[in-house]
């Protein structure tokens, strides 16, 4: 009785933390202040990689510097957008900013450059963030992290787009 109790327990333990964990991340996805930020397309050759669409974010500031790869960095989003690269501390003149890293080609990175979307939709999507008329919609908390609420395309969102 006991070895089956333990095997239960050990079978229900996994999957209660998958759902603890995918809550949590519902969760933070909505926390924060919302902040719509302008995306083109990454790469003309792989702009749509699987189901995930690859893109660059418009945030306003130079971010084409940011070296050497894997150095932590603050774009700072308001009052005025601004790089500050080698710091993982917020900027005393920054009231709103994500945190990141310096990514590949020196740019700046925070994680959040990819989107899944089906595959039904998906040349419909590559067209239209290629002719920019493509923006994100990011929850950013009060410690710089963003997570991705929407994709908007030509200002609605992407599934009203695409329903067209």
């Amino acid at each position: 009785m006991k070895a089956k109790s333990l095997l239960i327990a050990s079978l229900a333990l996994p999957i209660v933390a998958l759902i603890a964990n995918a809550l949590w991340h519902e969760w933070a996805r909505h926390q924060g202040q919302e902040v719509t930020i302008p995306i083109t397309g990454f790469d003309p050759r792989d702009l749509l990689s699987g189901h995930f669409l690859t893109y660059q974010l418009q945030y306003g500031a130079d971010n084409s510097d940011c070296r050497p790869e894997g150095t932590p960095a603050i774009m700072c989003l308001q009052p005025s957008p601004q790089l500050h690269v080698n710091t993982a501390e917020k900027p005393a003149d920054c009231d709103l900013y994500i945190r990141g890293q310096c990514g590949g080609l020196g740019r700046f990175s925070a994680n959040i450059e990819r989107f899944y979307i089906p595959e039904a939709y998906a040349a419909v999507l590559d067209q239209k963030v290629r002719n920019n008329q493509g923006a994100l919609v990011l929850g950013v908390d009060n410690k710089g992290n963003a997570s991705i609420r929407d994709l908007l395309i030509e200002g609605k969102p992407w599934k009203a787009a695409v329903a067209e």
